[in-house]
């Protein structure tokens, strides 16, 4: 799905979004022509990463946690500290 449609299904703006890929918050898989391609996944992710700011959690740490998720199931201890 294209930024603009992902953006319309999100709620986020495709400002916002790029924004929090440019910040390491959210990886986003490219076609061959190197446009952004979102995924279902990456909705679920979005959801989660506004419900984390909305606890008050500082971008720093957000960020943090977002690594740690894109690293896989190994890192679910590191998260939970």
């Amino acid at each position: 799905m294209k930024i603009g449609a992902f953006a319309e299904l999100t709620g986020i703006s495709a400002y916002t979004l790029r924004y929090y890929e440019k910040k390491g918050l959210l990886f986003v898989k490219r076609d061959q022509n190197g446009c952004r391609n979102y995924l279902a996944e990456d909705r679920e992710w979005v959801q989660f990463l506004c419900k984390l700011k909305a606890t008050g959690m500082l971008l720093r740490d957000i960020k943090r946690y977002a690594q740690l998720r894109y690293n896989g199931d190994g890192t679910i201890a590191e998260r939970l500290v």
